[in-house]
């Protein structure tokens, strides 16, 4: 049996960002789950609609694609990222890290992992592997979920990391991340104000009508056409439940930003008072979520109006919280 020397793993809010709270404390560097999310830029929105092969009508996430490979970016690590075609090749590539005492992020279809007992696909959920077994036939997980590392069959952690699965926007090609070292970075307060400005830029500067602030504009323009999908309550909850519930800490991961912006003002003074800003931004996401809930126990066609209110406040006070960051310095 092979374990990664100086592992550790507590439970955290998000996937992404635990994982990579686990892959610097190994590396040499010990960082908040909240500081891993925000020095990744990972506050971010993307409205899917009436995309095919998705599984789901229509739907949107609160965070960034690129959150952890920014996140290294911005501190300057040095660390390795790739994928692989070849299952057999990449369980290799793994698990030499984990002998050479590096832990290794993967990418996984939640639904194909045993312990969670889940049927709804999640084509973009993060864990790390710390060790395996051979006698056993059995890696080490380490997921936000749980406090304890999780065992799941080498067969099923193949499968998780290239299921076939039917949407074409998230296909699972073992991606895997790694950072060999962490103890030389960028000083916190130059990446914070860096990450800030790229946050900010990526929200408000982008020329997709479904990303950023233009995507929240864009959804709330579409919201009352999701009464006419045949899908249209799930549509709603899992609404729900991408601000509430699937690891985003509440408010669409905004509280877990307050959190960080919070935590670093003691580097970059000043923006305390924008994480006051940004916990009410995570209390408006709350109750657009709520609004959604009720929309998806109506057992009659769905009324979105209550909702639509809810988010264009929610977009006018994003828009502004991101344009005083811009101009903040």
């Amino acid at each position: 049996m092979k374990l990664v020397s100086n592992f550790h793993h507590t439970r955290g809010n998000h996937c992404g960002s635990t994982s990579m709270r686990d892959l610097l404390h190994c590396a040499g560097l010990d960082l908040s789950e909240a500081m891993c999310f925000g020095l990744g830029s990972g506050l971010g929105f993307h409205y899917l609609a009436r995309v095919p092969d998705t599984g789901i009508s229509y739907f949107f996430h609160g965070r960034t694609g690129t959150l952890e490979r920014d996140l290294c970016r911005h501190l300057a690590l040095d660390f390795a990222e790739g994928t692989d075609d070849d299952p057999d090749h990449a369980w290799h590539v793994a698990r030499a890290f984990v002998d050479a005492d590096v832990p290794v992020m993967l990418n996984v279809e939640l639904s194909r992992l045993p312990y969670y007992n889940s049927r709804t696909p999640f084509p973009g959920h993060r864990v790390v592997l710390a060790g395996y077994d051979d006698a056993r036939a059995i890696a080490f997980l380490a997921d936000n979920a749980f406090d304890l590392l999780q065992e799941i069959s080498f067969d099923a952690l193949r499968d998780a990391r290239y299921a076939p699965i039917a949407s074409t926007l998230f296909p699972l090609r073992n991606y895997w991340l790694v950072v060999r070292s962490a103890r030389d970075h960028t000083p916190l307060g130059e990446a914070i104000r860096v990450a800030l400005h790229e946050n900010a830029r990526a929200m408000l500067q982008t020329r997709d009508a479904y990303s950023g602030v233009a995507g929240m504009k864009t959804l709330a323009d579409d919201l009352m056409n999701w009464g006419d999908a045949p899908d249209w309550q799930f549509c709603a909850r899992f609404g729900y439940q991408i601000i509430e519930r699937r690891g985003t800490g509440g408010g669409a991961f905004r509280k877990m930003y307050a959190e960080y912006l919070r935590e670093a003002d003691a580097f970059v003074p000043g923006l305390a008072r924008w994480a006051d800003a940004m916990i009410e931004i995570a209390d408006v996401w709350t109750a657009f979520a709520l609004a959604l809930k009720r929309v998806s126990e109506d057992e009659e066609r769905a009324r979105f109006d209550e909702a639509r209110e809810v988010l264009r406040n929610l977009v006018a006070r994003e828009e502004a919280f991101w344009r005083g960051i811009a101009q903040d310095g």
